[in-house]
């Protein structure tokens, strides 16, 4: 189901920084992207850190640091010493985890530290519900969520604000009203959840946006085609089956301003003013692009080419971020006149991110889940 979103913002500033510190993980996950790259497992080096905190405090603009990617930045073993470095820039901080390290000394510092936002990888209630997702990791998790979340009323702390990231699939979406009502005991105020990415084909199977109509460019009303404005209904009422059935035929149906399908394609990253930081010091403009892997759309497998601007280690990133070749990027995601590839499919240009019918060239991004609302990323 399509999101809406909001407006891209009228400035372009650099705001926030998702840094991947490791690509490492205490976990051996059955749906992570780290089966599917071919790509030597590392740590960011202290000074590859230091060098993009010291490019920070350069950068009015940045107000945040995220600790996530796609490896578990608790894993790294300088961590601790990099979420000080940040909160000393006068930086927010937000920590993206399978929370498996949550516990103990490890949750005793994230409050020494004021770390701003914890987010936890949390797929379902039962411990038998996730084995293609974490690995059985359900129960250590919740128990590590509810001893932090009595450690914060013991010490009065206010921070951090803590959400849960869930995985939505055929086999535990039905665990999600539970996981909610648990939410309580576990001191989470937001749980977002988003969709399962085949990386395999084992996968595919398990999805749950395979009939849903996806957004499009070209989102206004039109005869014969105009666009559907509901208001709020029950969702246990006769108006279900009249929603599902627009939906499966591809209209364009609002849920009073919220896009149920359709909807403009909008980079939440380009539109936030965010921008990825890998291991090695590596930029690129999200987190999808920072590793070439493989994953499957309506059937079809789909080679993404990694996409880097350059190296902070070689040149700062406010200069990276400035660069012809990113401002002009940046313009071309904002306009989003890449091919509906989203919606089509049907061509062999779809199969990889190197070039569209349109003529645009590497990186296309008409067929970016994220883009599309599909997968939501903290």
């Amino acid at each position: 189901m399509a999101n809406s979103f909001p407006l891209p913002q009228q400035d372009d500033d650099l705001r926030k920084v998702y840094v991947e510190i490791t690509t490492d993980c205490n976990l051996d996950c059955g749906m992570c992207i780290r089966h599917v790259w071919q790509q030597p497992y590392g740590n960011m080096a202290e000074d590859t850190f230091q060098a993009l905190i010291r490019q920070l405090r350069a950068i009015p603009s940045v107000s945040t640091v995220s600790f996530s990617g796609f490896g578990e930045p608790t894993v790294h073993p300088q961590f601790f010493y990099f979420l000080e470095a940040v909160k000393e820039a006068g930086l927010r901080a937000e920590l993206v985890t399978n929370g498996l390290s949550l516990a103990g000394e490890a949750a005793e510092r994230l409050l020494d530290l004021q770390l701003d936002r914890l987010v936890v990888s949390l797929d379902g209630v039962a411990s038998d519900q996730d084995q293609a997702l974490h690995g059985n990791s359900n129960a250590v998790v919740q128990s590590n969520l509810n001893a932090f979340y009595h450690l914060r009323q013991r010490r009065r702390a206010s921070w951090p604000e803590v959400h849960l990231h869930f995985v939505a699939t055929r086999q535990n979406i039905h665990e999600l009203p539970t996981l909610v009502s648990r939410s309580r005991q576990l001191g989470v105020s937001k749980i977002m959840a988003t969709n399962l990415i085949p990386y395999s084909p084992e996968l595919t199977d398990m999805i749950l946006y395979r009939r849903w109509a996806t957004p499009r460019k070209n989102t206004g009303g039109s005869p014969g085609n105009p666009t559907v404005s509901l208001p709020r209904l029950d969702a246990q009422s006769e108006a279900t089956a009249a929603v599902e059935k627009l939906c499966l035929q591809g209209r364009h149906v609002q849920l009073g301003d919220m896009d149920l399908t359709g909807g403009v394609m909008c980079c939440r990253f380009v539109a936030d003013g965010c921008v990825a930081v890998a291991p090695d010091g590596s930029v690129s403009p999200c987190l999808p692009l920072m590793h070439s892997h493989a994953y499957y759309y309506q059937g079809q497998r789909r080679e993404i080419r990694e996409y880097r601007l350059g190296n902070l280690t070689e040149k700062p990133l406010e200069q990276l971020w400035n660069s012809d070749e990113y401002r002009g990027f940046r313009r071309r995601v904002r306009q989003f006149e890449f091919s509906p590839c989203i919606d089509c499919g049907g061509c062999d240009l779809w199969e990889s991110n190197q070039e569209d019918c349109l003529g645009n060239e590497f990186p296309c991004c008409g067929a970016c889940m994220w883009a599309a609302g599909l997968v939501q990323c903290p």
